[in-house]
């Protein structure tokens, strides 16, 4: 009994007295062995209990960041007491001639890029959309606002971790019939008031019919979870023969973390249990039985995982949605038109990895 208990409690722990973990030495994603990259690291932005290590994978074909000792899966919600599940939205423009004429733009680059609109395209909407090639983090914005997905009236589209739902709205109006699953009941409840089709559980609690859907989304959902490999076998499960994942997710060797390193936004620990790299993103695609996999890396959301990355370095703290001085927003997004540029000459190093997997 002595040394059953001492096994359980080498396995298992408390950190801070609040989370139970469990070890994981090696690499989650390939078994390789990791060395640990930062110690100490706690949530500033939420206040999550904890104090907590990150390790980084050995094999240069994977280099996956995780936290060793992990949250076990029964712990997992007390992560998320003080979690604002809800999307980061910039604010609008006030009405005016520029507002107009930037949601010109918008719906241009949306309309040549992947088909959405009804509008016949004439030369000058032509030409205002390919302006948006001349600011690649605003491009990258836009096209993941969709997702990456070309138009397909009446497709069926899945959503992992919707929120709110406004990514599910806009996928709506632009002619897709939109399923939400969030585990988060408060924001269920905030996209059933916009009349949503939303789900609350887990994806593989839910048991949607087989080849329910011609495309299954997430956003910043599977560095949230224990098993991506299972979470993406799920999601293949559900699609239709030919159907795709897609799934955003912070990148590893982004130029912002080298830049910030332990204070980088896209780490927060302990939510983010594992950060991936195009190649590990991949690989977990390839396992989960998917037969095209392509990964690339995105400018999208440059310009507010700089600022928060800076108010960790020099404040300690980050409060979303806090009032940021004009200066400093200006600031960033011309540092972001100039690595945005850099981004197209030499990709791999954004702050995103977006994954496209076809079943």
């Amino acid at each position: 009994m002595r040394r059953n208990a001492l096994l359980e409690s080498e396995i298992f722990g408390m950190h801070n007295g609040s989370v139970q973990t469990r070890l994981c030495p090696n690499c989650p994603l390939c078994g390789s062995f990791g060395n640990i990259l930062y110690r100490s690291l706690s949530d500033r932005i939420f206040g999550a209990p904890g104090v907590w290590d990150m390790k980084k994978c050995g094999d240069l074909n994977c280099g996956t960041l995780w936290l060793d000792p992990m949250p076990v899966e029964a712990d997992l919600a007390k992560l998320y007491a003080n979690y604002y599940t809800h999307e980061i939205v910039a604010s609008p423009l006030r009405g005016g001639p520029l507002s107009t004429f930037l949601a010109r733009v918008r719906a241009a680059h949306l309309k040549i890029r992947y088909g959405y609109g009804s509008s016949p395209l004439g030369w000058t909407e032509k030409l205002l959309g390919l302006m948006t090639y001349l600011h690649p983090v605003w491009k990258d914005a836009l096209e993941a606002s969709v997702f990456y997905l070309p138009i397909k009236s009446g497709g069926r589209l899945l959503e992992v971790g919707c929120g709110s739902g406004l990514g599910l709205q806009l996928m709506q109006k632009n002619g897709w019939s939109v399923t939400g699953v969030d585990f988060d009941l408060g924001a269920v409840d905030a996209a059933r008031g916009k009349g949503l089709d939303v789900r609350h559980g887990q994806l593989s609690a839910l048991a949607f019919a087989d080849e329910s859907f011609d495309a299954v989304v997430m956003s910043h959902v599977i560095e949230h979870v224990p098993s991506p490999i299972e979470l993406l076998r799920e999601c293949r499960r559900v699609l239709k023969d030919n159907g795709v994942v897609i799934a955003l997710t912070p990148n590893a060797k982004s130029r912002g973390h080298r830049r910030y390193a332990r204070h980088w936004r896209g780490l927060e620990p302990p939510r983010h249990l594992q950060i991936f790299t195009e190649e590990s993103l991949a690989g977990v695609a390839s396992r989960a039985g998917f037969n095209v996999v392509k990964t690339f890396t995105s400018m999208n959301g440059f310009v507010y995982q700089d600022l928060a990355s800076a108010d960790l370095a020099a404040r300690g703290a980050h409060i979303m949605n806090a009032r940021v001085a004009m200066v400093r927003r200006i600031l960033s997004h011309m540092k972001g038109l100039g690595l945005g540029w850099l981004h197209v000459l030499v990709p791999g190093r954004g702050e995103e990895v977006v994954l496209v997997a076809r079943k």
